[in-house]
């Protein structure tokens, strides 16, 4: 009897059943403007990232990938499995190109 009440406790336990490890990996978003020029101020980007519990970094390599220098703005909604999403931001006083896409890198715990 105790084991089929353990077995019932694991498998209906809502909070065991979505349960990730780890992760990190890269995400990318299409530039918002047209000619991907990004103004002062403004987002460059967004992502609608299914996930709670990451860590966001603003990715760039040089001629090939991400924009620099942008600011990672991530809000997120509401509790555990509510969309996360993630902004890219110029944060200087010139206008700036994102090369490609934006991209971040990220790290889930």
């Amino acid at each position: 009897m105790f084991l089929s009440l353990l077995l019932s406790a694991i498998t209906f336990n809502p909070a065991m059943a979505h349960s990730t490890g780890p992760a990190e990996g890269f995400i990318q978003a299409q530039a918002i403007s047209p000619d991907k020029t990004c103004k002062p101020g403004a987002i460059c980007a967004s992502y609608t990232f299914n996930r709670n519990g990451c860590f966001f970094n603003n990715f760039w390599q040089k001629n090939a990938k991400g924009g620099t220098p942008l600011a990672i703005d991530v809000t997120q909604t509401g509790s555990n499995g509510s969309p996360v999403y993630v902004y890219w931001v110029n944060n200087t006083n010139t206008s700036i190109a994102i090369t490609g896409m934006a991209y971040a890198k990220y790290y889930c715990t």
